[in-house]
């Protein structure tokens, strides 16, 4: 167990101060999952925002969590899912080409490229909402297999078995549109 995991359990109120040594040095690391997952970065900071006050709504209840990382990244991943499934219910408009990514196309190229993010993020978004949560954390974030089972809760083997059949699917997918 951690220095700070021990330290968590013995805190029994949590103060701002002690707020901003445990939950807030995690913000980065929350925005990151965050990012990975809804692949936006205002909705990423909206759904790292709205964690961070949930939490701090909770903090007299908090004293008896053994890990803050897993808690902080399971709560972030729990809203995630929850704006993943309300879009889901209305699709979102195309994503804009990011220009640093565009840098030394041509205008041709740039159009080439923004079909080809749009069409990958398509195929991504019909997997199951698990399988897309760990493809982008793999892919988008570039987290390993034991960082996002620990992001997730999930053990090692179902993050390799969801990564496995959502290119399964991605691949079926692919081949059907050629």
């Amino acid at each position: 167990m951690s220095q700070n995991a021990s330290e968590w359990r013995h805190v029994y109120v949590m103060d701002a101060e002690t707020f901003k040594e445990i939950i807030l040095s995690r913000y980065g690391d929350m925005y990151r999952v965050a990012y990975a997952i809804v692949r936006d970065s205002d909705d990423a900071q909206d759904v790292v925002q709205d964690a961070v006050t949930r939490l701090w709504a909770q903090r007299q209840e908090l004293s008896g969590i053994e890990s803050p990382d897993a808690y902080c990244m399971a709560a972030v991943r729990h809203l995630c899912i929850d704006l993943l499934r309300a879009r889901r219910r209305r699709p979102a408009p195309v994503e804009e080409i990011d220009e640093e990514s565009a840098v030394g196309y041509d205008s041709h190229s740039r159009v080439e490229y923004a079909d080809s993010l749009s069409l990958a993020e398509r195929m991504i978004s019909t997997l199951p909402v698990s399988q897309q949560e760990v493809v982008r954390l793999r892919s988008h974030a570039d987290c390993s297999v034991d960082e996002i089972s620990t992001i997730t809760g999930l053990t090692p083997a179902n993050v390799r078995q969801l990564l496995s059949r959502a290119r399964r699917r991605l691949k079926q997918f692919a081949n059907n549109l050629l």
